[in-house]
C-alpha cells in the first residue's frame, strides 16, 4: 500500500470549475470518485467509505477513509489544508482549517474520530499542512486575534498579549499552521512539515489567494491511498 498527496497550484487551473478535478485525477491515473467536504469553516470530520461516484459531505470541513482507492479533496485558496495518515497509512485523512477551525479544534475531533472507529493512538497520527497564508501575510482584527494567545503577534511588531479583560485595538498577524502545530504537539500527534516561506499563498502568482485577488478560484488538496 502506499499514499499519494498533492495540491495543485494556479497553473492548473480552477479546481472547482465543473469536470476538473474528475479531469486532473484522471491525468494522474487517480480514482475519479472522489470525496470532497462542503466546507462551512466548521470543524465537522466524517468518515468516508468506498465511493461508487464523486460526493460532497454537507456540513463537513474534515474527511476520513480506510478505504483503498478513495481520493479525497479539500480547496483553498489561503486556509489550511491540513493532510493526515494514521496506523503507518491504514487511514488517510483531509482537514480544512481556517482560522474558526483551528479555534474548533478540528484536528482534535479527527483525532477523536480516529480513535473511535480505527482505536487509533495519537501518537499513530501524522499530520502535515498544504501551502497557505502565512502569518507575514494574515492580518486580522482583535475579534480574531483574542483567539490565538500563543501565535498572534501585532503587525509590525514584537509578539505579545492584551490586557486581561480588555479589547486591543489595531491589526494583529496570525499564525494559524502554527497554531494547528501546537494542537498536534498537545494530542501527542507528529507534526511533519518543514515547508518553507515561499509557500505563502498570497506571494507571487504560484496559487489562488482570496485575500489577495478576491478570486473565487481554488486549488485543491488531495490524499489517496492507492496499491502499488
Amino acid at each position: 500500500m502506499t499514499l499519494t498527496s498533492f495540491t495543485t497550484g494556479s497553473r492548473e487551473g480552477d479546481a472547482r470549475a465543473p469536470g476538473a478535478l474528475v479531469r486532473l485525477l484522471k491525468s494522474r491515473h487517480l480514482s475519479t470518485p472522489f470525496a470532497c467536504a462542503e466546507q462551512v469553516h466548521g470543524s465537522l470530520v466524517r468518515v468516508v467509505q468506498k465511493l461508487p461516484k464523486p460526493k460532497k459531505y454537507l456540513g463537513a470541513d474534515g474527511l476520513l477513509t480506510g478505504a483503498v482507492g478513495q481520493p479525497l479533496a479539500i480547496f483553498t485558496a489561503d486556509c489550511v489544508p491540513i493532510f493526515l495518515s494514521g496506523g503507518g497509512g491504514r487511514v488517510v485523512g483531509l482537514l480544512h482549517a481556517g482560522w474558526r477551525g483551528a479555534r474548533g479544534r478540528i484536528l482534535a475531533k479527527a483525532v477523536r474520530l480516529l480513535r473511535r472507529e480505527w482505536r487509533l493512538r495519537p501518537s499513530q497520527i501524522v499530520v502535515w499542512p498544504g501551502p497557505h497564508i502565512r502569518p507575514c501575510c494574515f492580518e486580522v482584527q482583535w475579534d480574531v486575534a483574542r483567539h490565538f494567545p500563543s501565535t498572534r503577534r501585532r503587525s509590525g511588531g514584537r509578539w505579545r498579549a492584551a490586557p486581561k479583560g480588555r479589547a486591543s485595538p489595531g491589526v494583529w498577524r496570525v499564525d494559524i499552521a502554527g497554531e494547528i502545530r501546537r494542537q498536534a504537539r498537545r494530542l501527542g500527534i507528529r507534526w511533519a512539515s518543514k515547508k518553507p516561506l515561499e509557500d505563502c499563498t498570497m506571494h507571487g502568482s504560484r496559487y489562488f489567494s482570496y485575500r489577495r485577488d478576491r478570486t473565487e478560484k481554488r486549488q485543491v488538496s488531495v490524499i489517496m491511498k492507492k496499491e502499488f
